[in-house]
This record gives C-alpha cells, sequence and structure tokens, in this order.
C-alpha cells in the first residue's frame, strides 16, 4: 500500500514540480477541511510551473464544441498520475487534454504534403481527437499509440461514431501500448506529439526515432506542441532539420472553450529528408 502511495506522489512531483506539488497539496488540505472549495486550474505545462487538480470535463457545459458536432467524448483534463496502468513509465505521463481543432488544422496545413504517400502517427493519442482532426487529410493511415487503457479504449470508440462532411482519410487504428515498443511506420510519416511526456521517456522514445531512420532513411515531419523540451530533438535526432516555430492563435470557438482561458498554443515543426 505505501509503494504506490509514494508513487503516486512522485508523479506529481515530477509531472507538477515542486511549487505545483506544495499547490496541490494544500488544495486537497484545504478542501478537506472545507477551507478551498474550488480548486485552482492551470494548464498543464511542460516547464514544470503546473499547478491544478484532475478535472474531469466530459460532462456538462463543459464539453468541447467538436463532441457536440460529432457526438464523440474526446474532452476533459485527466492529470498522469490519475491514469495508471501499472507501467514503469506512469511516473513519466505527463495529462490528458485535448488540442484545439483550429490549432492542430493550421499547423497540419502548413505541411502542404503529398498526403497519399504519409502515415500520420500520434504518439500519446489520449481519446484520439488528434486522429479524427487528422482525418481531413487524406493520409494514406492514420495511427495513434497510447499506454492508458481507459484512454486508447475511449479513442477506439469515438472512431466509429465519427462522421464529418470534411472526412478524406478513413484508415483510423488505436493501439493500447507503450511508444517505446511501438514499431515507427514504414515510408515517410508524420509524428505528431502533443508533450506526451517528460524526458526520460522522451529521450528514450527520440532515440527509437533516430535507430528507425537510420535503419530505413525514409522523409519524416514532426509537429510538436507545447515543445518545453525542443532542445532534445537535435541532441538524439540529429538528422532532422527546424522549419519553423510560433505561437498559433485559437479560434474564437476554441478560446472560448479553453478550460484554462488560453487563446494560443506554440507550436514548432521539423523536418528529415534521407540523404541523396
Amino acid at each position: 500500500m505505501v509503494r504506490p502511495i509514494i508513487r503516486r506522489l512522485l508523479q506529481v512531483f515530477y509531472n507538477r514540480g515542486p511549487w505545483g506539488f506544495c499547490v496541490l497539496v494544500l488544495q486537497k488540505v484545504g478542501r478537506a477541511l472545507h477551507v478551498i472549495k474550488t480548486p485552482v486550474l492551470v494548464a498543464p505545462s511542460s516547464t514544470h510551473s503546473d499547478t491544478g487538480t484532475t478535472v474531469d470535463l466530459v460532462h456538462g457545459s463543459n464539453i468541447h464544441p467538436f463532441d457536440l458536432a460529432y457526438g464523440t467524448d474526446t474532452s476533459g483534463l485527466i492529470w498522469g498520475e490519475d491514469l495508471p496502468t501499472g507501467h514503469r513509465n506512469d511516473i513519466w505521463s505527463t495529462a490528458y487534454y485535448g488540442i484545439s481543432p483550429s490549432l492542430f488544422t493550421h499547423a497540419l496545413s502548413s505541411l502542404s504534403l503529398d498526403w497519399q504517400r504519409f502515415t500520420f502517427l500520434d504518439v500519446g493519442s489520449g481519446k484520439g481527437r488528434a486522429l479524427l482532426l487528422a482525418s481531413r487529410f487524406p493520409f494514406k493511415r492514420i495511427v495513434g499509440v497510447e499506454l492508458s487503457p481507459q484512454l486508447s479504449a475511449a479513442a477506439a470508440a469515438n472512431i466509429p461514431k465519427f462522421s464529418a462532411p470534411w472526412q478524406q482519410s478513413y484508415n483510423i487504428e488505436a493501439h493500447n501500448g507503450d511508444a517505446l515498443a511501438f514499431d515507427f511506420p514504414a515510408g515517410p510519416f508524420v509524428l505528431y506529439l502533443y508533450n506526451p511526456f517528460l524526458p526520460p521517456v522522451l529521450k528514450r522514445f527520440l532515440k527509437n526515432l533516430n535507430r528507425s531512420l537510420t535503419a530505413e532513411p525514409r522523409e519524416f515531419h514532426l509537429i510538436y506542441f507545447n515543445p518545453g523540451f525542443e532542445r532534445l530533438l537535435k541532441k538524439y535526432v540529429p538528422g532532422i532539420e527546424r522549419q519553423w516555430g510560433d505561437t498559433i492563435a485559437m479560434a474564437e470557438e476554441d478560446a472560448l472553450a479553453d478550460r484554462f482561458g488560453s487563446s494560443q498554443e506554440e507550436v514548432v515543426v521539423y523536418r528529415y529528408l534521407p540523404p541523396t
């Protein structure tokens, strides 16, 4: 009993940093003493400055307009410590929070690819919102891998019920598993990361990516939102080149729906082209 509690406390500390950890503890004590009734919510951050508590946003007025429009379940904020899988990498998981559709579409549209040649891969795919949004583009294949069975099951349930007039790709897969054991797709691919895990796992993931590109040199693009650990990219995948980075403004609908009052998000885009 003691070991799971210690592991959970460590995960909260790693995910939220010393300040966020202290704030969370104070909030829980305050609520237990009936001094604090409403938790403070701060958006998930890769710089360890975040505070707040677990929130389930899938009910009531907190459902994102995307889910209202398409009958899916991709809303919510769930911190990593509240998604235990028993895997040793649980402690390095961050949080689930679906990407704003306007931000995702803006970033992906910037690639201007021959889409049918490419596989789209979302690592840390959660409930699958990015997988569904990626179907706006005629990818050969759309694949998500998610460590949490709970989130992966939600994504798998969303795929068959989703239908949109703009959808161009229907080959969508949601896999439950460890990203470090998942094989990268053969042929050209686009990798999407929304800050899925902390550096101890990210480093190993990038090493695997570099080995895959070395074994099979192929065109590869990376879209990395909330890129707090961008410095690791060139270190562990030296062949990739930064194409651009920017802070993108959300569409008004997404900004109004954002639980934390955010209206923009940072993204960087990288590319790898095999040597000629």
